[in-house]
């Protein structure tokens, strides 16, 4: 029998390293650098809606209709009419683009800068290059732009241009000459058209350039200037030693590409694209972006400037889920034989799925709380990051006992019963009560310590056969070197537990032999309910503790900030393992990503979907944990956060640096 515990810190725990004590956690899943002191976040609680009663103008500028943008549009929308900004009704569009032609973008930006509009929209990299230049009294949000700061727009994503913010997206470029290399093995030359004018286009040139020479291909290029010349310059670069024609996001060329697959289809000469709505149009294979999902996350930066954020307070944000596919009947044609190899290579970066049917998915919780709230945004971020949208794609119903097992108990009595293709739910509770009763449903679950202790098998490997998860047992090895590194002379730890929550005990037994192994004296008091929170926190503080410690529960995810507020009168730090409760006046956490652990456990929803069965899905450990610091809290106490310790921590809040400080803003899809 396999056991449960031997993965539990591994790649996920913080260690000592380098003469020094000090920590890590997930650096691969970081960006590390220099300047990477303060991390801009935006609260989940952070409500970004249209004003009651007010209508909004915007002008959209854009480059030629085409069905990749009009799904970016629909992205965009319907995004904003989640904020409250609906349109044709308490938002007016006006809607210009240039007819393909680069000269006519200058008056059409002219036209709305002298308007009456609130915000002007770019999308496509001619339309942001000249509205930089050109407007000069509205604020822009633009979009559906490979990548920005070729296009002119600044120095860095945090330092652009005043008057406007956005999002970039850059076409996955590597990936698809690697599929050419795999679908090609004796390819030696690439060619590819593209618009010499467009910022986006050179830069792509320039990576395809440098990709090509590290795969010892060569790359034969054409340039054009309008639509009109793509013909003739297909023509041209076929009639070149090449053995595949690679088309990426160019908007002069997708413009023409109808025309571009006749000549290619004539020459029998595989096309690939970056542009996966051209895929079905007769182009041999694509790898592309999501422009739905583009869309949709441009359209919180614009409800943000609508309501009178400044733009230059704002980060440019890169985003881009990318997916492939071959069109097979084009490959019949052309006598390509579709390989295990070209099939796999699909498959790794294909991340659209798709039903037979409408899908019906349950998330039952146990409790409405922060943690819940990001594991829930986590469900349906993955499921969106997939290709599948809600109300389209599947239904999604949510259930939140509030608290009350007898609440939780109805409730799974009443999801058993309507028949749902699959459940996801989060908390130990919840697990408890549903796998007692629920045996012929598929069943996900995150926000859950030890599956295994509470029920759900053996072993990771080993476990209940309709069910598969994350767990999300918290680093107390990792908070131990924290506090000692924080607190150099720290001997005593309080924290309170509820007994009547499985995870709660589990993690209070994890936690007490993590303080025992590093000499430390853990104080302890049970609480049984909400009312008892207060009078439990001041009996630990008459035990002389040098700071909490407090275990996250479902009881206390919903009261620490009691706690807090009683430990700061008295000078106690307060060390949390959940992240969100540094913005509330904790001073430090070692936390799990509980939004990561969503979408970790879509992950594994996927491959159920596939066919795979949960009784082959070993359960996981969640993917990401967080080391938070807030710094406004460590002056209070006059305590001095390690170079050493902010170095790699991933959410630092300091507003006396004049910043703004937000939780990341979830996406529900």
């Amino acid at each position: 029998m396999k056991s449960n515990i031997k993965p539990l810190f591994k790649g996920l725990g913080l260690i000592a390293i380098i003469a020094a004590l000090l920590l890590y956690s997930d650096l691969n899943n970081r960006n590390k650098g220099k300047d990477r002191k303060v991390i801009f976040m935006e609260e989940d609680s952070y409500e970004i809606k249209a004003e009651p009663g007010k209508t909004y103008k915007v002008g959209l500028v854009y480059f030629a209709p085409e069905e990749a943008h009009d799904n970016l549009l629909r992205g965009l929308f319907e995004g904003l009419s989640e904020h409250g900004f609906v349109k044709d009704s308490n938002l007016n569009v006006i809607f210009s683009h240039a007819n393909a032609e680069i000269i006519n973008i200058p008056t059409i930006l002219q036209n709305l800068d002298n308007s009456d509009v609130d915000l002007i929209i770019t999308t496509s990299t001619p339309c942001l290059t000249a509205a930089g230049h050109i407007i000069k009294n509205k604020p822009i949000v633009f979009t559906y732009v490979s990548d920005p700061i070729a296009a002119g727009i600044g120095k860095s994503f945090e330092d652009h241009l005043p008057n406007l913010t956005g999002i970039g997206s850059f076409p996955p470029v590597e990936k698809t000459i690697e599929f050419i290399k795999i679908a090609f093995p004796d390819v030696k030359t690439i060619g590819t058209i593209y618009n010499s004018s467009e910022a986006n286009s050179r830069k792509v040139a320039e990576v395809a350039r440098e990709i090509c020479k590290d795969h010892n291909l060569g790359l034969e290029e054409m340039t054009i200037t309008n639509s009109n010349e793509a013909f003739q310059a297909t023509q041209a670069i076929i009639s070149r030693d090449i053995q595949v024609l690679w088309v990426s996001e160019d908007n002069t060329a997708i413009q023409s590409i109808d025309g571009i697959i006749k000549i290619t289809q004539k020459a029998k000469m595989p096309l690939v694209l970056n542009t996966i709505s051209c895929l079905d149009h007769g182009a041999f294979a694509a790898i592309g972006l999501g422009w739905y999902f583009t869309g949709y996350k441009t359209a919180p930066l614009v409800a943000r400037v609508l309501l009178g954020e400044n733009p230059s307070n704002i980060p440019i944000q890169n985003v881009g889920i990318e997916s492939g596919s071959i069109n097979m009947d084009i490959a019949k044609k052309l006598g390509i034989d579709i390989t295990k190899k070209m099939s796999d290579f699909m498959a790794g970066s294909q991340q659209k799925i798709t039903f037979a049917k409408k899908m019906n998915f349950a998330l039952v919780q146990y409790v409405d709380a922060p943690l819940s709230e990001e594991s829930m945004d986590g469900f349906l971020d993955g499921l969106f990051e997939h290709g599948l949208e809600r109300d389209v794609d599947f239904d999604f119903m949510v259930y939140n006992a509030q608290g009350d097992i007898g609440t939780l108990n109805s409730i799974v009595d009443a999801v058993k019963s309507m028949n749902y293709d699959l459940i996801f739910l989060t908390s130990t509770p919840t697990f408890q009560a549903i796998i007692k009763k629920v045996k012929d449903v598929n069943i996900v679950f995150t926000t859950v310590g030890d599956p295994v202790d509470a029920g759900g098998g053996t072993s990771f490997e080993e476990h209940l056969p309709n069910i598969t998860g994350i767990s999300t047992l918290s680093d107390f090895e990792g908070m131990m070197l924290l506090l000692k590194k924080i607190i150099p002379d720290i001997k005593k730890i309080g924290t309170l537990y509820t007994p009547g929550e499985a995870n709660s005990v589990l993690y209070h037994k994890h936690l007490t032999k993590a303080a025992a192994r590093h000499g430390l004296i853990l104080e302890s008091m049970p609480v049984f309910s909400t009312i008892e929170v207060q009078d439990a926190t001041s009996a630990l503080i008459s035990k002389e503790i040098d700071a909490f410690c407090q275990l996250a529960d479902n009881l206390i995810s919903s009261t620490y900030t009691r706690i807090i507020t009683i430990a700061r009168k008295e000078r106690i730090p307060y060390f949390s393992f959940a992240t969100n409760q540094v913005e509330d006046g904790g001073l430090a956490a070692v936390g799990r990503d509980y939004y990561e652990g969503g979408k970790d456990a879509v992950r594994l929803a996927v491959r159920i979907f596939k066919g795979e069965k949960p009784a082959d899905i070993p359960f996981e450990y969640i993917s990401k944990t967080n080391i938070s610091i807030n710094l406004d809290v460590a002056d209070f106490y006059d305590i001095t956060i390690p170079d050493s310790i902010l170095n790699i921590a991933d959410f630092i809040i300091h507003t006396k640096d004049e910043r703004q400080i937000r939780n990341k803003k979830r996406i529900q899809g």
